[in-house]
């Protein structure tokens, strides 16, 4: 192409966020290529039809035919087209979808090309194409029914039939006429390429079996979305060998097709070994609850069995019961070693494990537990575990690879996204009037770099209302008037590192609403249905209250997404923005993890995150977890990151550059280099004495040390060999390879001194329960001194709210925990404005199984109701959970002469989820985690006479009655909950989904 010509392309990328975000028409006068519309448009056409001519197999020559879709779809597009004149759309746009399929954008070609359906086309070949590209086949169009009939058989004459029918055609109209020779053209090269990279091919590749790959191909053709290729990342991976016997590791960015991949990797073990088992690692509930609504439907519908099990502290009788039954085991890492340590015999018998989100091995919070199970599995001699390890962004890719078991070969790296992401930079303009440009790809040259000069300009700078005026001069208040702005091209979300604060989610909201006020006509609710939103205000109301953040801003047709929410409000929020209802969701990373949403531009609002151990108080994300964050923007055709801070620009510059990640640490590593710098700085020398001594932020530290070094441990193994065991499980580990002289030195000495208070519970015949009990030992410890386990309230079934219950487990055991008075001052500590006392946190415990809901508990206690979430879902749910589960189990395994009243077994996980007997809680194990749903579904149950027995009664229940049940709930339920429980029912009737 001419320079010229590369220059006008440039340009009309440019021209279509112009259009895009509505900016002023003065400055359409600065693109070049708008003069000269018809040379433009010819010269694109005949670079098209040259490239065409030729197999696009290079990526200079797929550059350049994505290059060629880019201009094209201008003239196609609404809101663009009208601009030009005397050009055929519907054709234009098949052409343009054509590109971006040649140019391995098949996605893309698929959204496009579903713009303008097949009927709108009057040639066999423009209608053929059409099909093609939109996978809507037509049976009445001669081309497509040889197509229909490959996808069914996988019989290549068929396609290389249509090869040569298209060849001849071509031949045929060329100098007769252009349009039509253009279409067979087209057609020839969709056909060439197809012949050559669609499902039956590569598979047939990695087995020349047909009838093993049936199945899985029509399941996939079958699809919403069908369908009928790989993505270059998902070929180069069956190229490597992901299908082999190997451990893999593998690096893909975001939505480059990791869930079709997996589903491929399960499918081909369970069809090669019918009785196979295999683990799927998800590091977030978030990721888990996604899979199992996604990969585990999907494979259902090939017969095969899956489980998800997150969340808890300890199994359910029902996930004992059904990891047996089943094929796949859905799991986050840390509740798989709570089976391994409560079951372990059940589970020697996974020959896959695959590991995603793999980056979260460092993962302050969840790579612990992470790394040491990777660690327990790899180790086991009874087996060969196969790993397949899988993130966006690990830089040591091969360093994990070899110490998983991988061979050199089979460390997969690929870059292919299927959407193109640009970056922008908001910057002032000069002048009298206050204004601001955004600088689109800062890092390239002219014209691939462009200036979109009054992004925000003059009067949407100053924000007016009778008798009132809103002047947008702060970093929130500009980030806040870019998202909005930029919803007119797509969905948006606007990122901040923290909930609260001045560069906080909520911080965020307010001035959200704040600005919104000022608007004539609020740009934002247009895209919900009015029911939508009064369902969604009548649902939070009753959860959060009227005046509730949350509460607020759906009403104003914008939602955002925080670490504090519970799993069920997540999952509505994310549901909300994936189903097109709100266009802004403003979000912590949490939005992030793990789960794909529809967002085409993000705003990096702050990139630098709280740290009190720092002078500065503050310290840059990491590049790595900057990466990973972006990864999740990008729609259609393209994706926009903007940068409205001035501060940010360096640090996303290295972003830009796609180099200079951090490596993955294991998180044992990072434990190990803290202590490390405790010892070196305080001049500690470790011993016995010095660590009892040590201040509760080194505790911790130890505890976690502890916790590594059961997890390490089987319940059964030969003492004499406790030192050499213990010695090669953490040689075993990823950190010991990473850490220096002096810090395997701290970690030596350290499982040395706490392995012999380890060792002297082995030697006393407490071990057993302190694996199955899952504390720490310093928790463990206190609770068999404390703890009377002979007392006769142990053996009594009892009501979950039992004065005297609550008054033993409460005021007579968990109050007198040091355990809990130090986590309930840290946790006052980190929420300076609470003050709460025993009373207080007795009096929400009776509350929350009562079934009230947060408004109801704030008001009862006067505290915020942010302060009332933090409280239940962070410290009832976690600290004070995990402790009396911890209780509760070392009771079981102690008094083993009887067992203990199912009342008491299930009382902790009452008190998570804030339920008040057994039915609702298997009717939560069963999947319906909508909390208000549950409650209206036992409710209706009760009120149609059933009397429950056990989860199995349950389950059969509700398949065969679900439906006259949802007839009859009660008018009180919020639409929403009806609808959880429409969808709950439906999946209970898919027998393969446990």
């Amino acid at each position: 192409m001419t320079n010229t010509l590369n220059v006008w392309i440039a340009e009309s990328e440019s021209w279509q966020s112009f259009i895009d975000f509505q900016l002023p028409v003065t400055k359409q006068a600065e693109y070049t290529f708008l003069p000269n519309i018809d040379y433009f448009y010819i010269s694109v056409m005949n670079n098209a039809l040259n490239i065409i001519e030729d197999e696009i197999i290079s990526a200079e020559a797929q550059k350049e035919c994505l290059a060629l879709a880019k201009a094209l779809e201008i003239f196609s597009l609404e809101n663009k087209r009208d601009h030009f004149s005397g050009i055929n759309r519907e054709l234009n746009m098949l052409f343009t979808a054509g590109l971006y399929y040649l140019s391995d954008y098949p996605s893309s070609s698929w959204i496009l090309s579903n713009l303008y359906p097949p009927n709108m086309y009057s040639e066999n070949i423009q209608i053929f194409i059409s099909c093609f590209l939109s996978r809507k086949l037509d049976r009445k169009n001669i081309y497509c029914r040889y197509l229909i009939e490959y996808l069914k058989t996988g019989d290549i004459q068929q396609i290389e039939s249509l090869i040569m029918a298209f060849k001849k055609k071509a031949e045929y109209y060329f100098g007769e006429n252009i349009i039509i020779y253009f279409s067979y053209s087209l057609g020839l090269s969709l056909m060439k390429k197809f012949s050559k990279n669609n499902l039956w091919h590569d598979l047939l590749v990695q087995n020349d079996n047909k009838s093993f790959w049936k199945p899985f191909i029509k399941r996939n053709i079958d699809k919403a979305f069908p369908i009928w290729t790989f993505f270059p990342s998902q070929r180069e991976a069956l190229d490597k060998g992901i299908l082999t016997n190997n451990t893999t590791t593998l690096q893909m960015p975001t939505s480059s097709g990791k869930s079709s991949l997996n589903e491929l990797i399960i499918y081909n073990e369970c069809k090669t070994n019918s009785e196979a088992k295999i683990l799927y690692l998800a590091p977030f509930r978030a990721l888990a609850s996604e899979l199992k609504n996604s990969i585990a439907k999907d494979l259902s519908s090939l017969g095969i069995k899956s489980k998800t099990i997150y969340g808890g502290n300890f199994p359910t009788p029902d996930e004992q019961k059904s990891i047996s039954e089943v094929n796949l085991l859905i799991a986050t890492p840390e509740k798989f070693l709570v089976f391994e340590n409560s079951i372990p015999e059940s589970l020697k018998e996974f020959s896959l494990v695959i590991c995603d989100e793999g980056h979260l091995l460092e993962d302050r919070q969840r790579g612990l537990s992470y790394e040491l199970l990777l660690t327990r599995l790899k180790s086991r001699k009874q087996s060969s575990i196969r790993f397949v390890f899988i993130s966006a962004i690990v830089p040591n890719l091969g360093i994990i690879n070899t110490w998983l078991g991988g061979v050199e070969n089979s460390s997969i790296h690929s870059d292919y996204r299927p959407t193109h992401l640009d970056f922008a930079f908001l910057e002032e303009m000069r002048g009298k009037k206050r204004g601001y440009y955004l600088d689109v790809n800062p890092t390239l040259k002219y014209p691939q770099r462009y200036k979109l000069y009054k992004y925000l300009f003059d009067e949407e700078l100053v924000l007016t209302q009778p008798g009132k005026k809103k002047k947008i001069d702060t970093n929130a208040g500009r980030s806040v008037a870019v998202s909005l702005k930029a919803i007119k091209s797509g969905n948006v979300a606007l990122f901040a590192p923290h909930k609260r604060g001045n560069i906080g989610v909520e911080y965020l909201v307010k001035e959200a609403l704040s600005q919104l006020s000022y608007y004539e006509e609020n740009p934002l609710i247009k895209f919900a249905s009015e029911e939508f939103l009064n369902n969604l205000v009548s649902y939070f109301s009753k959860i959060f209250g009227k005046e509730y953040l949350l509460t607020k801003s759906i009403a104003q047709g914008f939602l955002f997404h925080h670490g504090d929410f519970p799993q069920g409000i997540r999952e509505i929020i994310e549901d909300s923005l994936r189903n097109g209802y709100i266009r802004l969701v403003i979000c912590t990373n949490t939005l992030a993890e793990g789960v794909n949403l529809p967002i085409k531009t993000m705003v990096l609002h702050s990139i630098d995150r709280f740290n009190p151990k720092l002078p500065t108080k503050y310290e840059p994300i990491q590049l790595r977890d900057l990466k990973n964050l972006i990864g999740r923007a990008g729609k259609e055709t393209k994706g926009l990151i903007i940068i409205p801070n001035k501060k940010d620009f360096e640090r996303i510059k290295l972003l830009i550059k796609d180099n200079n990640y951090e490596p993955i640490k294991g998180a044992l590593y990072n434990l190990v280099k803290e202590l490390t710098d405790i010892i070196v700085k305080e001049r500690i020398l470790l011993s016995d004495e010095t660590i009892e001594e040590a201040d509760e932020s080194i505790q911790k530290l130890i505890d976690s040390i502890d916790l590594s070094i059961v997890d390490l441990l089987s319940e059964e193994f030969d003492i004499t060999d406790f030192e050499k065991l213990i010695k090669d499980l953490l040689v075993a580990t990823l950190s010991y390879t990473q850490l220096n002289t002096e810090e395997k030195n701290t970690l030596n000495s350290l499982f040395e001194i706490r392995g012999e208070k380890i060792k002297s519970l082995i030697q006393n015949g407490n071990f057993k329960y302190l694996k199955k009990s899952g504390a720490t030992y310093r928790l463990f410890i206190e609770i068999n001194d404390k703890i009377d386990f002979q007392d006769e309230i142990w053996q009594k079934q009892l009501d979950p709210l039992d004065t005297d219950w609550l008054s033993y487990i409460l005021d007579t055991v968990l109050f007198n925990l040091d355990q809990y008075e130090t986590e309930l001052e840290e946790f006052l500590e980190n929420n300076k404005k609470l003050q709460l006392c025993n009373d207080d946190i007795k009096e929400v415990i009776k509350m929350w199984i009562k079934g009230n809901w947060y408004s109801e508990i704030s008001a009862g206690l006067k505290i915020e109701v942010y302060q009332s979430l933090r409280l239940i879902n962070s410290f009832l749910s976690f600290n004070v959970h995990r402790m009396i589960s911890t209780i509760i189990k070392i009771a079981e395994i102690r008094i083993e002469d009887n067992l203990l009243p199912n009342s008491i077994l299930v009382w902790p996980s009452l008190l998570q989820f804030g339920l008040s007997n057994e039915l609702q809680l298997d009717i939560l194990n069963m999947g319906l985690i909508d909390r208000e749903a549950v409650l209206g579904l036992s409710s209706a149950l009760y009120g149609a006479g059933y009397r429950h027995s056990d989860y199995e009664s349950l389950r059969e229940y509700l398949v065969a009655n679900g439906n006259q049940l949802i007839s009859q709930m009660d008018s009180n339920i919020p639409n929403i909950s009806l609808e959880k429980i429409n969808s709950f029912i439906s999946v209970l009737q898919n027998r393969f989904l446990l």
